[in-house]
């Protein structure tokens, strides 16, 4: 395999291509402006001051917190929009973070398979598109027989 084989193939059209780096010219010479008149915003200024001063650790720390805002807010709008698409209603869903893994708690009615069905489904979705990112959900599924809390670590989106 050659080296163009392992490259995306990025054929942009012309104008795209200068349009795109005119417009991040333009946005630095803002910030450049912002930065040395004092009044570019707390994030902004952090984020030049690690790269000017060559703090990658805290640059690669700035931009996983981003990311993970990120993917995480893709995963549960997807994980919604599956259950909404699928018309199930939990008795119960909550969702607990970590780094990389969001924890879901779901009660369902008993023998409730469809919507048991749907939980699984979405999760297997959300897992397959947002894994390589890095990022999983796992799920803990109880009917209300079950008679269990929500943990206290988790934040209730139905009760």
């Amino acid at each position: 395999m050659t080296t163009t084989d392992q490259t995306p193939n990025l054929q942009l059209h012309e104008s795209k291509l200068d349009s795109w780096f005119s417009g991040l010219i333009d946005q630095l010479k803002l910030d450049h402006f912002m930065l040395s008149s004092d009044i570019a915003p707390e994030d902004k200024k952090s984020f030049y001051h690690d790269i000017i001063n060559g703090n990658y650790d805290g640059l690669m720390r700035n931009m996983r917190e981003t990311s993970s805002m990120y993917f995480i807010s893709e995963i549960l709008k997807d994980y919604v929009n599956i259950l909404k698409g699928r018309s199930v209603n939990p008795l119960k869903l909550a969702i607990g973070l970590s780094n990389s893994k969001i924890l879901i708690w779901a009660e369902t009615e008993n023998d409730d398979e469809k919507t048991e069905d749907a939980l699984l489904l979405a999760e297997a979705f959300v897992n397959s598109k947002y894994a390589i990112n890095g990022f999983y959900i796992n799920s803990t599924i109880i009917e209300k027989s079950d008679n269990l809390p929500i943990p206290p670590h988790y934040q209730t989106l139905i009760s």
